[in-house]
């Protein structure tokens, strides 16, 4: 048995090699990506190293039809260069290489692989949708050819901080169709009309709208580790020691162990009074007791969107308390699907506006601006650490649209 070991960019080419020096038999014992490692190569760019081996005296078995996706990929990528509608081109590229996978995959159907062909076959379809998401990636960034290159940046910054695509194109083509050629020319004037177009998209919270009322209620709800005790607690501190305001607390989270005890340390330090409610009574009879105060938050138990007796239980607890405001508040942090899961599941206890917490811990800010556009809810506040009463903010869409452009989260 012979075994040796080759280094090339592609599967495609390894194999290549493989099948060239050891022969149409020979078996992939291991692959795995490796640095280049030489000293010139200071980009660090990865190669495909394979291990294969070969029986000099195997006999003749019969062989899959593999396709060969290397001749495909220079067949299907010679587009013409000039005058061509780049989306079409590659578009049509993608299904050109679907079809022609189908027929490859169909042409082995009846025949019985050995384990170093199926291993071939694996790697070749690995490189074709690798080819496919290349494909895909360049599609997704050439919506706009005709942009300035700032505009284009513009746009891909956008989408890196985490912007939906069409949000981000939407934004940009409307600055492009709006503008003069010699307002288009200037980076900082179309920067600085792309953030005011960026910060329409975000509805807040107008200051003091809950003032002039008798008493307000707030509840907040949301998933379970959000930070809604924290976040209670800020608002809470801000509205006693700064505005001077009598506040009151009620904790219907009983489920999670030292909830309670959380917010009543921080109650007892802030000389704020406090009720636990075990049932939806419970929180009738702390509205009452806190009737003359000036504003009354109510601590729940976090919930998943997807345990929905429990979001009905939830639910009962919030119906009991008829709050003027029902805050949502949601992690900054989590994957937009999941946000707007969240928001679309909890919509049962009918949310008035969203609070984003961890807003410091998250690496795409823009998923704020995609969340407050699926939902139609105002934003009322962003918290960006675990200080009280120090790491909160009202939402400013002129600066969420700051932080959400450049990608970077400042301190509240």
């Amino acid at each position: 048995m012979r075994i040796k070991k080759f280094v090339g960019a592609s599967m495609k080419e390894v194999t290549d090699q493989m099948r060239a020096e050891l022969g149409p038999d020979a078996i992939i014992l291991n692959s795995r990506r490796v640095n280049a490692g030489s000293m010139l190569n200071f980009l660090g760019k990865e190669t495909l190293e394979v291990t294969a081996a070969v029986d000099e005296h195997s006999g003749n078995r019969a062989k899959v039809a593999s396709p060969d996706f290397g001749q495909i990929l220079r067949e299907q990528t010679a587009l013409p260069t000039a005058g061509n509608d780049t989306l079409r081109e590659l578009s049509q590229v993608a299904q050109r290489f679907e079809k022609r996978t189908e027929k490859a995959v169909a042409a082995t159907r009846g025949i019985v692989p050995n384990d170093a062909e199926v291993h071939v076959l694996r790697g070749e379809m690995e490189e074709m949708r690798s080819v496919l998401a290349m494909i895909a990636d360049q599609m997704k960034y050439s919506r706009m050819p005709s942009l300035p290159t700032h505009l284009q940046e513009a746009f891909m910054a956008l989408v890196q901080n985490g912007v939906d695509e069409r949000i981000a194109a939407d934004l940009v083509q409307s600055i492009y169709g709006r503008m003069g050629e010699s307002q288009i020319a200037n980076r900082a004037v179309t920067e600085k009309a792309l953030l005011a177009a960026l910060a329409g998209l975000i509805r807040t919270v107008p200051p003091d709208a809950g003032k002039g009322r008798k008493r307000t209620v707030i509840a907040l709800v949301g998933p379970t580790g959000v930070g809604k005790t924290t976040t209670i607690a800020k608002l809470a501190a801000i509205h006693k020691l700064i505005r001077h305001e009598e506040v009151g607390l009620i904790s219907a989270d009983t489920y999670r162990i030292g909830a309670i005890e959380q917010l009543r340390t921080f109650a007892g330090i802030a000389d704020i009074p406090m009720e636990v409610a075990y049932t939806p009574g419970d929180v009738t009879a702390a509205l009452k007791k806190f009737r003359r105060k000036d504003v009354v938050f109510i601590d729940t138990v976090g919930r998943s969107q997807r345990a929905k007796k429990e979001l009905n239980e939830l639910k009962r607890f919030v119906e009991a308390a008829s709050p003027d405001e029902t805050s949502l508040v949601l992690n900054a942090g989590a994957a937009v699907p999941s946000l707007k899961d969240t928001v679309d599941r909890f919509r049962v206890l009918k949310p008035t506006q969203i609070i984003f917490s961890k807003l410091d811990e998250s690496l795409t800010p823009g998923s704020m601006v995609n969340v407050a556009q699926h939902s139609k809810l105002p934003v009322a506040y962003v918290t960006t650490g675990q200080t009280v009463p120090d790491d909160i903010a009202a939402a400013d869409p002129n600066k969420l649209a700051s932080m959400i452009f450049h990608g970077a989260v400042a301190h509240a």
